[in-house]
């Protein structure tokens, strides 16, 4: 008579709760302390408002970047050199995505509860009765919602900054950005993410050129007429030109070629230099 050993049937995997319950445990307990240390509610509302806007922001991107991946079929040397790193993810995605987006979420929500004050003035702004000759607005635009939109387009810059880096790093980490393949620089799903992401950029950049011709009313009285007008035209005509740039970003996925957003991206470097600097002064001088 013949026994047979019993065959193992097929490991099951236990679920790696312990980083992801620590993650938790450690946003809660962040969240109370900050409950505890908030000197007022406006603070605390902003704190998390923003906070968790950030997070979610980095949290999505990272995880659609890990979502997206394309597996690797021909292993290129660059790809070889990445795969400890990989093993090391493996095993830790929870705690490293809670890491990556809680990071940056506490910090921007830090930065958002110092302007408690001005998001109270904005909502509360009160006129005052005078209108500057120039836009016809009245003072209290400048002093707290000018301000205040100013931070939300460095927010959302900050935001979409991070986004762009932790996904990127995802992208590279799985083979969707490669520096070193020449036929095969990025994969269909990294070239969209990130093109959208730099478009996002310099659509805020756009906004924050739009925000600057604001700052010709505190000037005035520097400036002469000709100066004037050469600032605003020199912060409009940026504008225009980093909207022109987002959309060349935009037309990357369709068009499977960085060359012309590349392009752009630099002649709006050389127009901030040459525009933004010396139009004015050169006008100024001439005047």
């Amino acid at each position: 008579m013949v026994f047979q050993m019993p065959t193992p049937g097929p490991t099951r995997r236990r679920p790696r709760v312990l980083p992801l319950a620590s993650a938790i445990s450690g946003g809660v307990m962040l969240a109370a302390l900050v409950v505890l240390l908030a000197p007022t509610w406006g603070q605390l509302f902003l704190f998390l408002v923003f906070g968790a806007v950030m997070a979610l922001m980095v949290g999505v991107n990272c995880w659609l970047a890990h979502r997206l991946r394309q597996p690797l079929s021909v292993m290129s040397p660059e790809q070889v050199s990445l795969d400890p790193c990989r093993q090391l993810v493996a095993g830790r995605k929870p705690l490293l995505l809670a890491t990556v987006a809680g990071v940056p979420g506490v910090l921007a929500g830090a930065a958002a509860a110092t302007h408690a004050e001005l998001w109270q003035e904005t909502v509360h702004q009160v006129p005052w009765g005078a209108r500057d000759p120039q836009f016809h607005l009245d003072y209290s635009f400048y002093l707290t919602t000018v301000p205040w939109y100013r931070f939300l387009v460095d927010f959302g810059f900050a935001a979409a900054f991070a986004s762009l880096v932790a996904s990127g790093a995802v992208h590279y980490l799985y083979g969707g950005l490669q520096l070193q393949d020449r036929r095969r620089r990025s994969t269909d799903a990294a070239r969209v993410q990130m093109s959208v992401l730099l478009a996002m950029l310099l659509a805020l950049k756009a906004a924050a050129y739009w925000l600057d011709r604001f700052d010709v009313v505190g000037r005035a009285a520097e400036l002469g007429p000709r100066e004037l007008t050469a600032w605003l035209q020199a912060k409009s005509l940026l504008c225009v030109v980093a909207l022109i740039c987002a959309a060349l970003f935009l037309a990357v996925p369709v068009r499977r070629r960085w060359l012309p957003a590349v392009t752009g991206l630099l002649l709006l470097g050389l127009c901030e230099v040459l525009v933004d600097g010396l139009y004015p002064l050169l006008v100024g001088y001439l005047g």
